[in-house]
C-alpha cells in the first residue's frame, strides 16, 4: 500500500508522524501533493475528499467521541448530533462539543475514541434516553463490561451517570423501547418488559398483568410475512383476553402525553379476569414461570 492508498484508508487525513511510522518515506509523503493532497496545517496531510469530522479531529488534536463516535460504532442513539463531539486535552478550538481526557487506547490510526470512552462521555453528556441506549448497546454488541464502566464512574460527581448506567439493564432491545420505558416509569405505570406469553409470544410491555403494549421499531413489518405474523400475535392475545396497544417510535417521542392517556383509559376499563385465568406467563425479567391469577 503506497502513501496515497494508506491516506485514503485513514479517511483521507493523517499526521506525517503516522505516515512515517507506517513505513512511508519523506519522499513518498511529498508525492502526495501530486495526487491532490494538501497540508491544512504543518505536519498534516489531507485529501479534498477527507472525512470532515476526521479532519476536524486531527487539526484539533482530538478524538471523536460521545454521540459522534456512537454513530460510527453503530451504537443505539435516537438523534444524530447537531455538533461534533471531540475529546481533547486542551481548551483550544471551537465549533464542537468538548469532552475531557480519554482513558482507553483508541482504535489504531483514526482519531476515534475507544468504545469505552464513548460510553462514559455519553453517560455524562447526552439526554437520558440516548445515554442509556449507547451504554446498553455497547455492552450488548461490543461486550463492554458493566463493572469496568462502573469503576470509571465511581467519583461522587458521576452520580447521574451511574444512575443512567443502572438503567441500561439489557432488557430493552431498542431506543424506542428505552424511550417507552422511561415514559411509563415517569407516568407511574406498573409494567414488565419482554414478557413471554404462551400462545402469543414475547411482548415488549405487559402493564397491570393484562395490557400488552408493543413499540414497533424502524424496520418493523419489513415484509408481508412479518406483517402477517404480527397480526396473528395480536389476534391471539385478544382471543386470550389481553388488551393490546401498538405504537410507532414517533408516537412515543412526539406525543407522549397522548400515549399515556390512551394507556390509562384502557386500564380504567378493567381486566377480563375470567378470560386470562390459567394462562402461563414466562417473565423474561425474572426468568421463572408464573401463573396469571
Amino acid at each position: 500500500m503506497d502513501a496515497f492508498e494508506y491516506l485514503v484508508s485513514l479517511g483521507g487525513v493523517a499526521r506525517v508522524g503516522l505516515l512515517r511510522a507506517n513505513g512511508h518515506s519523506p519522499a513518498a509523503i511529498r508525492k502526495l501533493a501530486a495526487a491532490g493532497a494538501s497540508q491544512p496545517r504543518k505536519g498534516v496531510w489531507a485529501l479534498p475528499t477527507a472525512d470532515p469530522e476526521y479532519l476536524k479531529a486531527v487539526l484539533t488534536n482530538g478524538q471523536i467521541t460521545c454521540a459522534s463516535a456512537a454513530l460510527r460504532y453503530g451504537l443505539w442513539i435516537k438523534d444524530k448530533p447537531a455538533r461534533l463531539h471531540l475529546a481533547t486535552r486542551h481548551c483550544r478550538g471551537k465549533g464542537f462539543i468538548r469532552h475531557g481526557y480519554t482513558r482507553f487506547p483508541p482504535p489504531e490510526a483514526v482519531p476515534l475514541a475507544a468504545v469505552e470512552d464513548t460510553v462514559i462521555h455519553a453517560l455524562t453528556c447526552l439526554p437520558e434516553v440516548d445515554a442509556i441506549a449507547v451504554a446498553q448497546s455497547a455492552m450488548r454488541n461490543f461486550g463492554v463490561p458493566r463493572r469496568l464502566l462502573e469503576s470509571e464512574l465511581s467519583a461522587d460527581y458521576y452520580g447521574s451517570a451511574r444512575r443512567r448506567l443502572a438503567k441500561a439493564d439489557g432488557i430493552s432491545e431498542s431506543v424506542p423501547e428505552i424511550s417507552a420505558r422511561l415514559l411509563f416509569e415517569s407516568a407511574g405505570l406498573e409494567f414488565r418488559r419482554q414478557v413471554e406469553i404462551e400462545g402469543v409470544g414475547r411482548v415488549d410491555f405487559l402493564i397491570d398483568g393484562w395490557l400488552i403494549v408493543e413499540v414497533n421499531g424502524y424496520a418493523f413489518h419489513s415484509s408481508r410475512e412479518d406483517w402477517r405474523k404480527d397480526m396473528a400475535r395480536l389476534n391471539a392475545a385478544q382471543v386470550l383476553g389481553y388488551g393490546t396497544l401498538s405504537y410507532a417510535p414517533e408516537q412515543i417521542w412526539n406525543t407522549p402525553g397522548r400515549v399515556v392517556a390512551e394507556i390509562c383509559r384502557m386500564l380504567q376499563r378493567g381486566r377480563g379476569m375470567d378470560q386470562v385465568r390459567g394462562h402461563i406467563l414466562l417473565d423474561h425479567t425474572q426468568t421463572r414461570r408464573r401463573m396469571v391469577a
